[in-house]
């Protein structure tokens, strides 16, 4: 009934709000659905639904019927829809048989019902536009003294309930204009929220609490309160819109704002640390560098080694993102040695793990790109060892990823097989959903290599979408490239091709680089296949020129070893063999890693 009344556009929270007002009622649905679209014009769907003239006539009269228990009614509305009766019966001031006998005339004129409850005797109201009406003859003076009331007797009365519930108690001491309890049981709702992953609660609390919190002004710390607000309001909207929400993006330039009035460094960095997950989904590495040298110019020397070293590892993973690897291992570097002359009791969390996880993680992974196999081999191996003294899930998960990079790098496919399903099983039991998605990634790679192409395929694919629901720009064009390169294996040269337009789509207008020259060798593996060898040797020439520029001689290996496979089929053979035995050489390494192998393999294949 409200779509055959209302605009096509109009969003699904007014849509659930209207259901939720109109209770089924038809005249109720059409007048206030009418009501919404003829005023959407002039406030838009973002205000509160008010009851329109029409129907408010009607439901007064109604009211104005029972003026006898009139402040019953106004009471029980302002307790909520729902409503208890010794609630009532203490905010409303009469004797108990009054109330139960106005209870009984409220039943009889079915304005509501009695509710089955064990614990106590509970009511509710039949339509909540009867609710709104009643709540709608209150003077505003009178509301607020009504809520303080209702707050008192909540404290006596439910000391339990608000307990577990802060909200029910918070909603009533601020329309009571009680900012500082308000505030106080808000940011308290707020953090329990978060604690059951609760996470659009938890974004509404820390929105009240903010509301709060300026009403309050600068009483009692108000930029710093503010800051730690805006901060848990960013991380609920990180678990609840993801990394690139705009409304993320509002609350950490709100958090910078208010910590910039504080003289505390510590959370100013607290700040910088938090907005880079926002920074890196978005494609806007520059923009945080220029964000935590400010930090580490103006503060290093202010802040403690851990907060430094988290300032470290964040440009080491922005420069990681932009394909600048020999500055990614810089930072990473000195983040690594802050780290280790810190207690691991005063770490921070980056990126929901203990700070030296991420920054081991892409050490290793920026000196495999640059061809430094042995140290990122050696680098892999130790961080591994520590396996056995985490006892954190997630922080077990991020090692176990950079175990499987090491098996994927080394060919040890049986071991990169097994420790991905751990990675799945521990994603799956603690609802870990980016990295159950990096799990399935690897274990497709595994499946592909060991003969399940099609069944690697699927995996990767699932990876993929996983990655790509969060919407983030990083990381995205890894995940299509491995799967990329399991499609051209498998001769699916249109699904590949179309999946790396979407990967270019993606981070255009983005500064995110660091698998440009991987997806630019893929297309011309693509071409190769499609017979189009001018045009696969155009763009592996390009793929090269990317990969020396950034230094990434992993990524040159890759392809100039297709590139010599290409040569070799125009007739130039001896140019291609020339050029692949020169990068081969480039690498000095112990370690018969898998894309020295296939180089090797070509380079026996020529002379055959």
């Amino acid at each position: 009934m409200i779509r055959g009344v209302a605009p096509d556009d109009l969003p699904p929270a007014v849509l659930a709000q209207l259901v939720a007002k109109t209770d089924g009622v038809p005249l109720f649905i059409e007048e206030l659905t009418k009501s919404v679209a003829e005023s959407r014009s002039n406030v838009g769907f973002g205000a509160a639904i008010e009851i329109p003239a029409t129907l408010q006539v009607a439901l007064h009269s109604r009211l104005d019927r029972l003026a006898p228990i009139r402040q019953i009614i106004q009471v029980a509305a302002l307790l909520g829809r729902v409503f208890d009766a010794d609630l009532l019966i203490a905010v409303s001031q009469r004797d108990a048989a009054a109330v139960k006998r106005a209870l009984r005339d409220l039943i009889e004129a079915e304005l509501i019902y009695p509710r089955r409850n064990p614990h106590c005797e509970s009511y509710q109201f039949k339509h909540a536009l009867i609710q709104d009406a009643a709540i709608g003859t209150l003077l505003r003076n009178q509301r607020a003294q009504l809520h303080r009331q209702i707050a008192v007797a909540m404290v006596e009365l439910r000391a339990d309930a608000v307990e577990r519930h802060p909200e029910l108690l918070a909603h009533h001491l601020q329309e009571a204009g009680d900012w500082g309890g308000a505030l106080d049981h808000w940011q308290k709702a707020g953090v329990a929220a978060m604690a059951r992953a609760a996470t659009r609660e938890a974004v509404s609390h820390f929105a009240n609490a903010i509301d709060c919190s300026e009403r309050l002004g600068d009483v009692s710390g108000g930029a710093e309160r503010m800051t730690r607000l805006h901060l848990a309001m960013a991380n609920a909207l990180m678990q609840a819109e993801g990394f690139r929400s705009e409304r993320l993006g509002q609350a950490l330039d709100d958090a910078r704002r208010a910590a910039a009035d504080t003289a505390l460094v510590e959370l100013q960095c607290e700040v910088a640390l938090s907005s880079a997950g926002f920074f890196y989904a978005t494609g806007r590495n520059r923009d945080y560098l220029t964000l935590a040298d400010g930090q580490l110019e103006n503060h290093a020397d202010l802040l403690a080694p851990a907060y430094v070293s988290g300032l470290w590892t964040n440009k080491g993973t922005a420069h990681f993102n932009r394909g600048e690897w020999r500055f990614a291992i810089e930072a990473m570097r000195k983040a690594r040695d802050l780290i280790d002359q810190t207690d691991a009791s005063r770490r921070i969390l980056l990126g929901g793990a203990d700070q030296l996880m991420p920054t081991q993680a892409l050490l290793a992974r920026s000196l495999i790109a640059m061809g430094f196999i042995d140290e990122a081999v050696e680098t892999t191996e130790h961080f591994v060892q520590m396996i056995d003294r985490i006892d954190k899930p997630y922080d077990i998960a991020w090692i176990l990823s950079a175990k499987c990079n090491l098996c994927a790098l080394l060919g040890q496919d049986d071991m990169l097989l097994q420790e991905a399903a751990k990675i799945i099983e521990i994603s799956e039991r603690h609802g870990y959903t980016a990295r159950r998605g990096n799990g399935l990634s690897l274990r497709g790679l595994a499946r592909a290599r060991l003969g399940e192409l099609d069944a690697g395929i699927d995996d990767a694919r699932e990876g993929m979408v996983i990655w790509l629901g969060k919407g983030v720009v990083f990381h995205t064009q890894e995940r299509i490239c491995w799967l990329c390169d399991l499609l051209v294996q498998a001769g699916r040269l249109d699904e590949a091709s179309h999946l790396v337009d979407e990967a270019d789509a993606l981070v255009i207008d983005t500064d995110e680089a660091c698998f440009l020259a991987e997806c630019i060798r893929i297309r011309g593996q693509i071409a190769a296949c499609r017979n189009d060898l001018t045009g696969a040797v155009r763009l592996f020439e390009k793929a090269i020129t990317i990969s020396q520029r950034q230094e990434a001689r992993l990524f040159e290996l890759r392809a100039t070893t297709q590139l010599t496979t290409v040569l070799a089929r125009q007739g130039r053979a001896q140019v291609g063999e020339t050029r692949l035995h020169a990068i081969i050489d480039a690498f000095h390494t112990k370690h018969e890693i898998v894309d020295l192998a296939a180089a090797r393999k070509v380079l026996d294949t020529l002379h055959r």
